[in-house]
């Protein structure tokens, strides 16, 4: 399931937005939802209680909260979402690039820019998927970013992953089991009950690794020599 943030405070071409992205993803064989919006100060506000999207189509010129800003406000809570905009002045796509847009499509242009727009971003998606851990906890289901994860180690029953954006998430499967599965060379053992991602790594001290946020994890004294190998591999490049 696909989910979109139409937001524009015109709302006659928010249903023809919402028209053709139905209408596309019907014929792309995509289960879609779209939620629409015709303020940017209430998307932003939806998006700072926990609403989250995979795609954000935000008109640029609207009288309350413009759509540069609805972006940076998303970008804070959700640094890889894609985000389109929609303008009638498109001299202002530098603006945009600031946000890391993925396109900028012109109102006047809608019927034939749009689709390409959501195509590409069904292909970042997709390939987004691939960095990404399906975490299951009994009947709950999670998904997460190879990016987004600290560390992972072995607690009582259960493998308990922490995240920087999600908190602590725990997983049925055993430590082994999600370490090849995510086959990432970021991420190595400091010792039998936990491995950690080295783009969080500070360096070492003694046998513990320090974590840029001042954590400390302990290495075992048989892990620390495949640790370094790991760090210079990773760092040295």
């Amino acid at each position: 399931m696909v989910n979109i943030a139409l937001c524009d405070d015109d709302k006659e071409i928010l249903l023809e937005i919402n028209r053709h992205i139905l209408t596309f993803m019907e014929n792309a064989s995509v289960s879609a939802a779209t939620k629409t919006f015709t303020s940017g100060e209430v998307l932003a506000a939806s998006v700072s209680d926990g609403d989250r999207f995979d795609i954000y189509i935000l008109d640029v010129e609207m009288s309350d909260m413009d759509g540069f800003a609805v972006a940076k406000k998303v970008r804070q809570y959700q640094p890889n979402a894609i985000v389109i905009f929609l303008t009638l002045h498109l001299e202002q796509a530098r603006e945009g690039y600031k946000v890391n847009a993925l396109r900028y499509i012109a109102k006047l242009e809608l019927a034939e820019a749009l689709p390409e727009a959501l195509e590409e971003a069904l292909e970042a998606l997709k390939q987004a998927d691939k960095q990404c851990l399906l975490i299951q906890h009994y009947n709950n289901f999670t998904r997460v970013l190879y990016q987004d994860i600290m560390y992972v180690r072995k607690s009582r029953r259960c493998v308990l992953i922490t995240t920087t954006r999600q908190g602590n998430i725990q997983d049925n499967r055993g430590l082994k089991e999600l370490f090849e599965q995510i086959d990432d060379p970021r991420f190595t053992f400091t010792e039998r009950s936990c491995f950690i991602n080295l783009d969080y790594a500070r360096g070492i001290d003694g046998y513990w690794m320090v974590l840029k946020n001042g954590e400390r994890l302990p290495i075992s004294r048989p892990m620390l020599p495949k640790v370094k190998e790991a760090i210079i591999n990773l760092w040295g490049r």
